[in-house]
């Protein structure tokens, strides 16, 4: 269940429920694109996107991680809203992360979340579940840049979460896309 919240008939109550999320969560979201070098070849790419594990490691943050049964409440589907079609059944890992940069103690030194992943065609979405009802949703593609002449990796980002964390967690992506990225693509060229 996304909100802690049991409707029991009072419809007054489920409505200041319903005001109460709008009013306190919010949405953002974040592209990063990095260009492949020549040698990378983009089929070796989207396999690498998709052996799960792979970006598990390549999380700076991340201290352990195992896989887990597929949860069932909620149970991991696609958005409807982005236009995905999935080409393989969702895969889950609990995923602890080393987080310093939490404002006044909101969190623990470590947070447990949970990972989906699921394969798209050109490469895998991933949400990723954390406390305080906090969801990054991740779309990475190996797509062919517009106009031709190459290929490039491409991160769309969507993050649904408290106004009060919306600045950190943005702040965290973006502080360390760039090394991420360019880790990724120097594995890709080592297995091209």
């Amino acid at each position: 269940m996304l909100y802690p919240y049991s409707y029991d008939g009072n419809l007054d109550a489920l409505s200041n429920h319903i005001l109460c999320v709008a009013l306190f969560n919010t949405t953002d979201s974040l592209k990063h694109t990095t260009p492949l070098p020549g040698d990378v070849n983009a089929a070796k790419g989207v396999e690498m996107l998709q052996g799960h594990v792979f970006f598990i490691q390549f999380n700076p943050h991340m201290i352990k991680y195992e896989a887990i049964d597929r949860p069932m409440d909620p149970e991991p589907q696609l958005p409807t809203d982005r236009g995905l079609h999935g080409v393989a059944a969702p895969k889950c890992y609990q995923v602890t992360d080393k987080v310093h940069a939490l404002p006044a103690g909101l969190w623990d030194s470590d947070v447990v979340s949970t990972y989906e992943f699921i394969n798209l065609e050109k490469g895998v979405f991933i949400r990723i579940r954390s406390p305080l009802n906090t969801i990054m949703e991740t779309v990475w593609t190996i797509q062919e840049k517009k106009g031709g002449g190459g290929y490039e990796l491409m991160e769309d980002v969507v993050i649904k979460c408290s106004r009060l964390l919306v600045g950190v967690i943005r702040n965290t992506c973006e502080g360390s896309w760039r090394d991420i990225h360019q880790k990724m693509v120097a594995e890709m060229q080592k297995e091209s």
